[in-house]
């Protein structure tokens, strides 16, 4: 039973897994993952697997979550860009407000 994407940890049955080599002819020394009861309980579908398989899905479900994690990078450095822009246009307006005030009608406490 191969329902689960990456390096399984545990059956679906909740028990841990073993890694084994395979000794047949079609694989051999291939390693395998496998429920710890899968041999006593021969006939359930528990958790058996490839461990290059395992391996593999996990290299691309870390891809996957890298390419996500760079396109939510690029979309926080496009929206503090932008946040940043809008503050320095805010502090242009308000100096220009500020200088186009007659200072000789301020009055500044003494």
């Amino acid at each position: 039973m191969t329902n689960k994407v990456g390096i399984p940890s545990r059956c679906w049955c909740g028990k841990g897994i073993v890694t084994y080599v395979s000794k047949t002819e079609e694989n051999p020394y291939r390693r395998f993952l496998r429920c710890e009861i899968s041999l006593k309980r021969k006939k359930e579908q528990h958790l058996f697997k490839w461990v290059d398989e395992a391996l593999l899905d996990e290299i691309q479900r870390m891809h996957e979550q890298q390419s996500r994690m760079a396109e939510e990078i690029e979309d926080l450095r496009s929206s503090l860009k932008k946040t940043v822009e809008e503050a320095v246009i805010e502090h242009k307006k308000s100096e220009d407000g500020v200088s186009s005030w007659d200072f000789h009608q301020i009055e500044f406490p003494t």
